[in-house]
């Protein structure tokens, strides 16, 4: 088993690959192990849909090149944020449709169980969770979307992201709840120090670090 420092997240969208074993790795956890979708729908073993060409495409890979854990980040476009045709935000929560507030939201959220059930399972989420912050900001986002459920967010706030609920919890793919992060307040977090594990996904990132490699032809987060 790799060390938790040789793992590398990226963007996989040039990278046929690592994008290929994204989608059967989201067939094996989405179809396979959770059961939220039905397998007979993917019968060739890979999980795609509508929104994978309005999304970035993130991994997270071991020393050996294979890949341990995915997730996309969804831009907007014409069909909106899939979260939406399931779930709603509280009345109070007004931020989405205010002026320069851009949202990009999380789904597809895949850890391999050979790396689930090790010692090492925060490493390879944790570098996905921070793959995910600088995606969103290469991508120019103001904030982070999703639906969760109970036990991702945990996770999630375990790491002091203020990753908030903002909407009654509901039933797709399981009890989730949408939820939303401001990068600003994340900002305000990690200057002040006051997390550790989060540290380099403040200001100080620029995403100019975020360009392709003229050598590998890959953007490296």
């Amino acid at each position: 088993m790799p060390r938790s420092a040789e793992f590398q997240a990226r963007s996989i969208d040039e990278e046929p690959r690592l994008l290929e074993d994204s989608f059967r790795l989201r067939y094996q956890v989405y179809c396979l192990e959770r059961h939220f979708l039905e397998a007979a729908d993917y019968p060739t073993g890979r999980e795609t849909d509508e929104f994978d060409d309005d999304a970035i495409h993130l991994g997270v890979v071991d020393a050996e090149g294979q890949l341990a854990g995915t997730a996309r980040l969804i831009r907007a476009n014409p069909r909106g944020f899939p979260m939406f045709q399931h779930c709603a935000l509280f009345p109070e929560v007004q931020m989405l449709g205010t002026p320069h507030t851009v949202p990009v939201e999380v789904s597809r959220v895949a850890i391999s169980r050979h790396y689930v059930r090790s010692r090492q399972r925060t490493e390879p989420f944790l570098t996905l969770v921070r793959a995910m912050v600088r995606g969103a900001r290469y991508a120019g986002a103001t904030h982070l979307i999703g639906a969760t459920d109970a036990a991702l967010h945990r996770w999630l706030v375990h790491f002091g992201l203020p990753y908030r609920v903002c909407g009654p919890s509901v039933d797709y793919y399981g009890q989730v709840s949408p939820c939303i992060m401001s990068l600003r307040e994340l900002d305000e977090i990690v200057a002040a120090g006051q997390c550790p594990s989060l540290k380099g996904l403040g200001l100080e990132w620029k995403p100019d670090l975020s360009r392709r490699s003229a050598d590998s032809g890959q953007a490296a987060w």
